[in-house]
C-alpha cells in the first residue's frame, strides 16, 4: 500500500485508475481476477499488468500474491460474505456474517494505523488550543461524536452542524496555527470537507485526518492520517472502524489529561439528577 501511494503521482491516468482502486478496496482487489479488476476500473488487462510491473512485481499474479499475503485473515470474512450474498436467492444474510466482515475491518484498521501514528495523533489533540471536528454526510455524525466526547477534556467543537458547509466555514474562520482540525471522510467523499481542510492548512493549523485509504482526497493533505477501513459488502462504507478509532483517541486523551479523573467524577455527579437510578442506592462518592 505504501508503494502504491508513493507511485501515484508518477502514474499515467490509466494506471492511476487501477492504483486508486487497489488503495480504496484492498480487500476486494485481493479477490478479483485481472479481468474483473480491469472491468471494475475501466482499463485493459494489459494496463493492470503494466501497473504491477512498474511497481516491481512479476505481473498481476505477483502483485495479487503480495496483496493477499499482506491481508491474510482480513480478506476472508468480507470475501466470503460477498459470495454468500451472491449465492442466496432469498436476499437474506446472517448477522454473524455481517459482524464477521466488521471484525475484519477492525483487525485491518489496527494494522494500518500504527502505534506511533496513533500516539502522535493523541499528542496533537492533547496539546491543541482548540480542536475543530469536521465531517459531512454520514461522517458528520462521527465528527459530532468526536467533539462531544473530547469536549470535557479539551476545547473541542463540531463545526459541521446545521447550516451546511457555509456555516461550517464560518465556524472554522477563527482557526489558528495552535489549533487542530480533525477531519473525517469516508466514501462517498465530500468535496466540502477537502476544501475546508485546505483552508485550515493554509491558516497554519494542524490537520489530523481519519479516512479509509491513502487514495482518499484528504490523505494527501496531511501527514497525520489514521486509516479506518470502511469496506462493506452491502453499504457504501462502514463507519465502525472510524468509530473505534475515535473512541480510542478520546480514551487516550483522557489518560493524558491529569484532570481527567476529577472531570469524569464531576460530570458523573452532575448527570445523576437527569438519570434513573435506584432510590435505595447511594450515588457514587468522589474519592
Amino acid at each position: 500500500m505504501q508503494t502504491l501511494q508513493q507511485a501515484l503521482s508518477s502514474l499515467s491516468p490509466a494506471l492511476r485508475k487501477v492504483a486508486d482502486f487497489l488503495l480504496r478496496h484492498p480487500l476486494l482487489a485481493a479477490t478479483h481476477s485481472i479481468e474483473e479488476l480491469a472491468q471494475a476500473t475501466g482499463v485493459s488487462a494489459a494496463a493492470v499488468n503494466r501497473l504491477a510491473n512498474s511497481l516491481g512485481y512479476q505481473g498481476f499474479g505477483g502483485l495479487k500474491a503480495e496483496l493477499t499475503a499482506a491481508l491474510q485473515e482480513a480478506v476472508s470474512p468480507v470475501s466470503k460474505l460477498r459470495q454468500q450474498i451472491g449465492m442466496q436467492a432469498d436476499d437474506r444474510v446472517s448477522l454473524s456474517s455481517l459482524l464477521s466482515a466488521t471484525a475484519s475491518n477492525l483487525a485491518f484498521t489496527a494494522d494500518r494505523s500504527g502505534a506511533l501514528q496513533f500516539e502522535l495523533a493523541v499528542a496533537l489533540l492533547a496539546a491543541a488550543r482548540r480542536v475543530f471536528c469536521l465531517g459531512f454526510g454520514n461522517s458528520a455524525y462521527l465528527a459530532g461524536l468526536a467533539a462531544a466526547n473530547l469536549a470535557p477534556f479539551c476545547d473541542a467543537q463540531a463545526i459541521s452542524l446545521e447550516g451546511g458547509n457555509e456555516n461550517a466555514a464560518y465556524r472554522l474562520a477563527t482557526i489558528r496555527p495552535e489549533d487542530v482540525l480533525l477531519a473525517i471522510s469516508l466514501p462517498r467523499y465530500s468535496r466540502d470537507t477537502v476544501q475546508l481542510a485546505r483552508f485550515a492548512v493554509d491558516r497554519g493549523a494542524t490537520l489530523l485526518v481519519i479516512t479509509d485509504s491513502p487514495a482518499s482526497p484528504l490523505a494527501a493533505l496531511s501527514s497525520h492520517v489514521l486509516y479506518a477501513v470502511a469496506d462493506h459488502p452491502v453499504l457504501a462504507a462502514s463507519g465502525t472502524a472510524a468509530l473505534a478509532l475515535i473512541e480510542s483517541l478520546v480514551s487516550a486523551v483522557m489518560v493524558q489529561n491529569k484532570e481527567a479523573v476529577r472531570l469524569s467524577a464531576e460530570l458523573s455527579e452532575s448527570m445523576l439528577q437527569y438519570l434513573y437510578w435506584n432510590d435505595s442506592a447511594q450515588p457514587p462518592k468522589r474519592g
